[in-house]
């Protein structure tokens, strides 16, 4: 096996990949360089009519950016809270069904342990944070109530959903990590799903990008990949049916939701989606919804896929970049890092929701919330962090989105996601933390019962 490994590490293809690796490295690097191989790549796929397009609105998001940052005097706090204690809010009605998208990384798997070490989960990567820049909130810490927290404790999941019910969250949107018929970090929805005494609805969300050595989804050191086989999609329906067939799966109209986080990355991806529908009826799931994120730049129009699935989901800050806002003169030292500003975000967005067309979209697109997103846990370069977050602007976006979907959809149909209950080492996460306490998820609460933010 060495020999093999050594032969492998030896061979030209490998030098090649990794100059090739390296020249990668270098123009992501350089602002110009990155812009200019965007131009063209967008040149060769899109041509000129939509590249040109693609550079005016981008100009102009640079202009406005400009003008925002050179006459502001506001005096941004890099992360505005305060503690709060936990409220129930069990009395209220929510106005819309709120679902958080639920990580499943919190327990030791051999897997993991082979590539990462013994005993890793994702609070390995959230106890070695530190602060990069004044201000910075690093670590994140989990509140006394919950601890670091190992999720084969079905205990520990109880807890959390009575939490969730508590503050009018309608279901947890649990990642389906699935290779081949081969799954990873499987545990807490299987025990989940033992337990029909805990109260709270799910659903699944594919989350099909191969394993690698770095925290973007870029293909660079795979340790398990998606292989897309022909046999893949009918064996995906079958492994999910015991799921599915839950009395508290998330259904609309009885029909099970089904999200996938990268459509781009399926090949041949409306005949997987027939043969998942063919398949459904055929075992006895009947009609099934298929949504599919927002992230990576993915969109049903760009990908050619709008007759195909029956939803989309916003996936904040995934599609965003080109309306965030970066934060000048903050000394990060001589790391690489996107510092981008939370309340000035926000404010772009409802600029945007105001002037949107007064529609639904074909096919329609579910909002998405996201609190302080800081992925300085996982990478030690090219991290990205939110300045300025604050409370009061998390109400504000949520109340824009739940307002909008009260306007354009249906009752029966009135959905928003939130990203996510507990990506600690992402830094948007709605469990409490011994700092602030219940803030987050106390704040999620007012707005989805149309409560003041002071109260």
């Amino acid at each position: 096996m060495i020999a093999v490994r050594d032969s492998f590490i030896n061979s030209k293809s490998w030098r090649i990949t990794k100059l090739l690796q390296k020249i990668y490295d270098f123009i992501r690097q350089n602002t110009m360089l990155r812009l200019f191989t965007k131009f063209f790549l967008s040149l060769k796929r899109k041509g000129i009519r939509v590249t040109v397009k693609k550079v005016v609105k981008y100009t102009y998001m640079l202009i406005k950016s400009w003008k925002v940052l050179s006459h502001s005097k506001i005096d941004y706090i890099p992360y505005e809270s305060e503690y709060q204690e936990n409220m129930d809010f069990s009395k209220f009605e929510p106005r819309v069904k709120a679902i958080v998208f639920y990580l499943p990384q919190f327990h030791a798997i051999p897997e993991n342990d082979m590539w990462w070490g013994k005993g890793f989960t994702e609070w390995t990567n959230t106890n070695k944070a530190n602060p990069r820049f004044e201000g910075h909130y690093q670590p994140r810490e989990p509140h006394d109530d919950f601890g670091y927290y190992n999720l084969t404790d079905i205990e520990t999941i109880k807890k959390q959903a009575l939490l969730a019910k508590q503050h009018g969250i309608y279901g947890f949107c649990f990642y389906l990590y699935w290779f081949s018929g081969k799954q990873l970090l499987e545990k807490p929805l299987d025990l989940f799903l033992e337990h029909p005494e805990i109260d709270i609805k799910f659903c699944l969300c594919w989350a099909n990008e191969n394993w690698t050595r770095r925290w973007d989804g870029l293909n660079d050191e795979v340790l398990i990949c998606q292989e897309y086989t022909d046999n893949d999609p009918i064996q995906f329906i079958y492994d999910i049916k015991k799921y599915t067939d839950d009395s508290r799966y998330i259904r609309i109209n009885k029909k099970p939701v089904i999200i996938v986080y990268n459509p781009g990355h399926i090949p041949n991806l409306q005949n997987t989606f027939q043969k998942w529908r063919d398949c459904a009826r055929k075992i006895g799931i009947g009609e099934i919804l298929i949504w599919t994120c927002q992230t990576v730049n993915n969109t049903a129009k760009s990908l050619n896929i709008i007759k195909a699935i029956d939803a989309e989901v916003e996936f904040p800050p995934h599609n965003i970049w080109h309306q965030m806002i970066s934060v000048k003169n903050l000394y990060i030292g001589e790391k690489k890092a996107s510092i981008y500003n939370y309340k000035m975000l926000v404010d772009i967005l409802e600029k945007q929701l105001k002037t949107a067309n007064k529609r639904i979209k074909n096919p329609p697109v579910y909002h998405c919330a996201m609190m302080g997103w800081d992925n300085a846990a996982r990478k030690d370069n090219y991290w990205t962090t939110f300045y300025a977050y604050s409370l009061k602007s998390f109400y504000k976006w949520l109340n824009l989105i739940i307002d909008n979907t009260c306007k354009y959809f249906e009752n029966d149909k009135r959905f928003i996601f939130i990203n996510a209950w507990n990506e600690w080492a992402e830094g948007t996460y709605l469990e409490p933390d011994k700092k602030y306490g219940y803030a987050n998820i106390n704040t999620l609460s007012k707005a989805l019962f149309s409560l003041p933010f002071d109260n």
